[in-house]
């Protein structure tokens, strides 16, 4: 992890910091919630890396007209300008992981993480659903 902590570093972020970025690049307007379950992080951590951002430029927190109680999260030029380097080094690491696997073995791996990744979430859900009741 300490080479993606330094490939995001040389950009002045976090990997959590990266990842909050892009995804409120590829998702204008959403709302701290959803950001918040995207990064796996409660809404109190989500809010102090929101003010750093925040502070640094990069990202704005803004009230619309219809709901006064949900701030939508847009970047700013500052942060616009960044993420063409963030989805660089995402790429980047992407393609240093992917060449580590032989390409044969490729379709096997993508196969049981997704059957992994399916049963997590019905596990997720089950869990869900025993809380709601």
């Amino acid at each position: 992890m300490e080479l993606v902590h330094d490939r995001f570093r040389n950009l002045g972020l976090n990997n959590q910091q990266a990842r909050l970025l892009k995804y409120v690049s590829e998702h204008p307007g959403t709302i701290q919630k959803d950001v918040a379950q995207y990064l796996n992080r409660q809404n109190a951590t989500v809010t102090n890396m929101l003010k750093v951002l925040e502070k640094q430029g990069y990202v704005s927190r803004r009230i619309p007209d219809d709901n006064e109680r949900q701030k939508q999260l847009y970047l700013e030029a500052k942060g616009e300008e960044l993420i063409a380097s963030i989805n660089a080094v995402f790429a980047a690491l992407e393609t240093e992981v992917r060449d580590a696997i032989p390409e044969n073995e490729r379709e096997s791996l993508v196969k049981n993480l997704n059957r992994i990744q399916s049963r997590l979430d019905k596990l997720s859900l089950n869990e869900e659903n025993d809380r709601n009741r």
